[in-house]
């Protein structure tokens, strides 16, 4: 919004038009981080340490396909993830929202 900005009233001097993008950005994970990322609450009280891996091959589809939900109840889900994903168990448990679209 800042370029946009920038280059309407410095650069060209004239109005553009704007449209939403037509390729949507995704960003993605090839191989397990080497780093250990930590997130602090505002209040300091909460510690979050992630760091980022691939996810096993079909379950980014069965995400975008509705098969594995944040909504899903917690135990089957967990559960649906040891089973054809290899996941642990006690990470099955520990999800509670997919990206930006669901809460």
């Amino acid at each position: 919004e800042i370029c946009l900005k920038d280059l309407e009233e410095e650069y060209c001097g004239i109005p553009l038009r704007k449209t939403d993008p037509v390729v949507s950005y995704r960003e993605t994970v090839s191989a397990e981080s080497d780093r250990t990322c930590l997130s602090k609450s505002p209040n300091k009280h909460n510690r979050l340490f992630l760091k980022a891996e691939p996810l096993e091959e079909g379950m980014a589809e069965a995400i975008d396909d509705g098969e594995i939900t944040a909504r899903d109840d917690i135990k089957p889900r967990a559960r649906k993830l040891v089973d054809e994903y290899g996941w642990d168990l006690t990470d099955g448990r520990k999800i509670w929202c997919f990206g930006p679209d669901e809460t």
